[in-house]
């Protein structure tokens, strides 16, 4: 029985040189660019039940069950008085958990924010820290994403889908996360 032998060109080797400095084919979202600088991070297990939150502010989530509300309160703004970053007891529609930023102060939601790891940034936008997230969607997969602030409320500014290998590489960049320093300013 004879093999089949493939013969490729000599056009091949440059067109798949081109397909890697090529940025990516629409639709694919790049992994969010540049560092990020952390201030501080917290996961879901910093969030405690929480009474005081206006159930008109469930409707903001993707899903709600109407369960106890629980939150993290921090002040993201440097006015003295904390926002409080309200985890929903449903994940959302893509499998990650939600958290609403709550303008305490003003009564109001300031977006929402998905993923079981919150990383509060340096960088600020109109005054507020930009974030970064994680969390496991299933298998092998993880997700990041950016949040940035735009006057009025976060909104999502990049997405990327992690392997096992770049969820590991993107952890070893972080540095290491002691669990039990959640909240506490980084230096």
């Amino acid at each position: 029985m004879k093999r089949a032998v493939l013969k490729f060109g000599p056009a091949v080797p440059v067109v798949l040189a081109l397909g890697l400095l090529c940025p990516a084919w629409q639709g694919q979202s790049t992994a969010p660019a540049g560092e990020f600088s952390m201030r501080t991070f917290f996961s879901v297990r910093s969030a405690q039940p929480d009474d005081t939150i206006p159930d008109v502010l469930r409707e903001q989530f993707e899903k709600d069950d109407g369960s106890p509300l629980r939150s993290v309160p921090i002040d993201l703004d440097g006015d003295g008085t904390p926002e409080k970053l309200v985890l929903c007891g449903v994940p959302s529609a893509s499998g990650g958990y939600q958290w609403l930023v709550y303008d305490v102060k003003n009564g109001t939601g300031r977006g929402l924010l998905i993923g079981a790891l919150l990383f509060v940034g340096r960088e600020t936008d109109s005054g507020f820290p930009r974030f970064e997230t994680y969390w496991k969607q299933g298998g092998n997969m993880s997700v990041v994403s950016r949040y940035a602030f735009d006057k009025t409320r976060y909104g999502r500014t990049g997405t990327k889908a992690l392997t096992l290998w770049e969820t590991s590489e993107y952890f070893r960049s972080k540095g290491p996360l002691d669990l039990a320093s959640e909240l506490a300013e980084i230096k």
